[in-house]
Order: structure tokens, then sequence, then C-alpha cells
């Protein structure tokens, strides 16, 4: 029986392929914590929508203090 995924941290998810992953993730009933160096229209608004299960958080892998 495959296991069910119930919160998810995706580093880089402001556009493309991470954001598609947040939004397949929350359709699928899941709690995600993604993150982003800058403003993200897509994934501000996939966080109106899911305001209890979607957390932003800002984090530059470029700069270690925010690692």
């Amino acid at each position: 029986m495959p296991s069910r995924i119930d919160r998810i941290l995706l580093i880089g998810a402001s556009r493309g392929l991470g954001l598609g992953l947040a939004g397949e993730f929350l359709s699928r009933g899941a709690t995600v914590v993604a993150t982003r160096r800058g403003a993200s229209p897509g994934l501000e608004a996939l966080a109106r929508e899911h305001p209890a299960a979607l957390r932003l958080e800002h984090v530059d892998i470029n700069i270690p203090a925010e690692i």
C-alpha cells in the first residue's frame, strides 16, 4: 500500500517545476512549505487559495545565513 505524503518542503517553488509541484501536492491535501528568493505571483496566488496548507518562506541558497 503506497504511503501518503502529508508534509513537504519545496526549495525553489516560485515558478516552473517547483510551482507545479506545490500545486499538485496542495491538490492532494498535503501541507507545503515553499521557498522563494523573490516575488512569485503564481505562488502567492496558491497561498491565497490554500491559506492553511501553504507557508511561504524567503530563502536564497546563495546567502549562507539564509540556509
